[in-house]
């Protein structure tokens, strides 16, 4: 057990000495948090820093009021404690099902993967249905997508254009200009989305590949419904996404897949100017090859 676990342990033991502790795993760690699994049936998560903070005290207001609107399980936190560091952590039963990870996808069959589509389309269209003012009372906020990327057009070039070479900024700069200059891409009735569905946030069945639930709701925003399709699109593939668009009713797949490829091109830069920012040239080197593929694979 790493020291950490310990520390993880003994606040626990502290705060609940209710929740009688016979076995402690590491489940997993993330850019913003770990987790640990007790007795093969409660998980508990820990903040790393203070954003990660803010996002599940965000978690904690509105997961209580989004679980009765949807059919797949998500955490219900059971117990609620703060660490030494003042930053809360959570515990949950643990969740049916096992986790498909970012890249399984392809490892289900055809007939699994459509039929997951389909029940991913309903989940999105569930929680985009969730009445946006409660999720503001839960303190959910909101994105203006125009501002949001006219700002990050700005960090871009005082920050990561000094890094490329000019057909990549060239090509930067065409996705920009290419969201910025459709108007049609600002006309949208706000609405909550989880906002960041990536395939490893998805429990599924192991026998039969049927979604049983889904975890990590700390990127909740209320902003473009679309915007929920990002990850789909860059971690599940072009095919996967339009096949969830188009159980979702989709008018034209084809133009909801061009939007949605452009934040991914932003996604690709948030995560070169998040390691930039931090020091991990790591982020910067990956983000930028990514950048550079999508590219040549554009062009």
């Amino acid at each position: 057990m790493r020291d950490q676990d310990r520390e993880f342990e003994r606040v626990i033991r502290n705060c609940f000495p209710e929740v009688e502790i016979h076995t402690m795993e590491w489940l997993g760690e993330g850019m913003r948090s770990t987790a640990l699994l007790i007795n093969d049936e409660w998980v508990f998560r820990f903040p790393k820093s203070l954003q990660a903070a803010d996002e599940l005290g965000k978690e904690i207001q509105l997961l209580p009021r989004l679980i009765p609107h949807v059919k797949a399980a998500i955490p219900e936190f059971v117990h609620v404690g703060k660490q030494d560091n003042g930053m809360p952590f959570v515990g949950y039963r643990k969740l049916p099902g096992q986790l498909l990870g970012e890249d399984e996808l392809p490892s289900l069959s055809d007939e699994a993967q459509n039929r997951l589509a389909a029940q991913i389309a309903v989940f999105m269209e569930e929680v985009s249905s969730f009445p946006v003012g409660w999720a503001r009372e839960a303190g959910v906020p909101e994105r203006c997508m125009k501002t949001d990327c006219i700002n990050l057009w700005t960090d871009v070039q005082e920050q990561v254009f000094p890094r490329l070479d000019e057909a990549l900024q060239r090509y930067i700069a065409s996705r920009f200009e290419s969201y910025l200059g459709n108007p049609d891409y600002f006309r949208y009735v706000p609405a909550l989305i989880h906002g960041d569905l990536s395939p490893d946030h998805f429990l599924i069945d192991p026998n039969t590949g049927d979604l049983t639930g889904i975890i990590d709701f700390g990127d909740a925003v209320v902003c473009d419904r679309d915007y929920d399709y990002v990850y789909l699109l860059e971690d599940g593939g072009e095919t996967f996404a339009r096949q969830v668009m188009i159980y979702r009713g989709v008018a034209d797949p084809d133009a909801c897949i061009r939007k949605v490829s452009l934040w991914v091109t932003f996604d690709q830069l948030r995560y070169v100017l998040e390691g930039n920012q931090t020091g991990n040239q790591d982020w910067v080197e990956e983000g930028i090859d990514l950048l550079r593929q999508e590219m040549e694979e554009q062009c």
